[in-house]
């Protein structure tokens, strides 16, 4: 059967095509007869290297429904891949679960939950729409931190900075701290804290933020012509590779970036809660975590920001980029933007700037100097800002 060739090339399709293409396989008969310790070593080296973001929803527990019986129910957006070493022989399953060593039960479509295994160094939890109290978050961590054989539990997290209800979570989380939660439980928390590796609040807009159209219209950076094809397209994905820097020529639509609403709260709701564990405090305890701000336009369905279509493979991006170069040419013909053919794409802008399925990372402390439009919209100058790249496998 004739594959067909996709309409737009993508960061995500020139990175990852080598890996795609076959290559030929080796046989080596001896393995068995090498040393046990070497062969441990070649079954670890084997393992799935690349990190992984792992959409969670968290919510109150319904006991008849979940049966889970840890005082809160998970259900995931997306299963990872099954990691084959685990199912090889005994020797690879041992390497696989020293390394995917962190158990967690999650409820699917299926009838009973499944569990899947984490890599504490390598996976981040991503729980959007977080809409739990103090005592369900508590029993969350203080269970994957019990599962745990190193007793480290989690160590990349990430929040929802734009959704409301996740923001007046993360606010609750500090202020209900200290009603009638055991002492036991705070000392838990704030040892997890302490080790806590990653901290990302994901800000997710709008598809229709590269148009600058939609609920991002009225903040239009002028230098931008057309599409604004620089912002990372948030996708139903899992695995992905971490650039300190995104290779593309975006600089110019950095001058005046759509943020919406500000990251802000997010970040100083979870910081009181710091306080409040006795971090960042007077004591001279502080955290090792680094506080990371993700920015890009959302292409999944079901969230607070409207997307004009999902991204679950290569094809499904490459539908998702023509229907937005559909919308763009007849923003551009029919609809306000007729009104300025000097924002009209050139082509060579649009054979140069590639998409990229993604997210854009930005340092502690980027949008703290917000602009306001006379809309109430937020805008953030980014141009002295070179984020880092988040580029999922498709």
């Amino acid at each position: 059967m004739e594959v067909s060739q996709p309409r737009f090339t993508t960061l995500n399709h020139i990175h990852f095509s080598n890996e795609n293409s076959p290559s030929e396989s080796a046989s080596f008969h001896s393995f068995t007869r090498l040393p046990l310790e070497l062969r441990l070593r070649i079954w670890e080296l084997s393992l799935p290297c690349r990190r992984r973001l792992l959409t969670l929803h968290l919510a109150h527990e319904d006991e008849s429904v979940s049966g889970l019986g840890h005082g809160y129910n998970i259900s995931i957006e997306q299963l990872p891949d099954a990691i084959p070493q685990s199912n090889v022989c005994a020797e690879s399953r041992q390497a696989a679960h020293q390394c995917f060593r962190l158990p967690l039960r999650v409820n699917t479509n299926a009838d009973k939950p499944l569990t899947i295994w984490i890599n504490p160094e390598r996976d981040y939890l991503f729980l959007p729409r977080l809409n739990v109290d103090i005592r369900t978050f508590a029993n969350f961590i203080i269970k994957l931190k019990d599962s745990d054989p190193k007793g480290k539990g989690i160590l990349h997290i990430a929040f929802d900075s734009l959704c409301g209800t996740s923001v007046r979570s993360l606010k609750a989380l500090s202020t209900d701290l200290g009603s009638n939660i055991p002492q036991e439980t705070i000392t838990i928390l704030r040892e997890w804290a302490l080790g806590l590796q990653s901290l990302w609040f994901i800000h997710l807009l709008s598809s229709e933020s590269r148009l600058d159209a939609g609920p991002s219209s009225g903040t239009r950076n002028y230098t931008i012509k057309g599409l604004n094809r620089s912002i990372p397209i948030f996708p139903h994905a899992v695995e992905f590779e971490l650039f300190d820097e995104d290779i593309r020529p975006y600089q110019p639509s950095l001058q005046s970036h759509t943020v919406y609403y500000s990251p802000k709260p997010a970040v100083q709701a979870w910081e009181a809660m710091e306080d409040k564990l006795g971090i960042r405090s007077d004591t001279g305890t502080q955290p090792v975590r680094q506080i990371s701000h993700v920015l890009a336009a959302t292409a999944r369905h079901g969230y607070h920001r409207r997307a004009s279509a999902e991204v679950r493979c290569a094809k499904t991006m490459d539908d998702y980029l023509q229907l937005e170069q559909d919308q763009a040419e007849k923003f551009f013909s029919n609809g306000p933007g007729s009104l300025f053919p000097q924002w009209r794409e050139t082509e060579e802008q649009k054979r140069t700037l590639l998409s990229a399925a993604g997210f854009w990372i930005f340092p502690y402390g980027t949008f703290d100097t917000l602009d306001k439009t006379l809309s109430g919209k937020a805008c953030q100058n980014l141009s002295d800002q070179r984020p880092g790249l988040g580029l999922f496998k498709l």
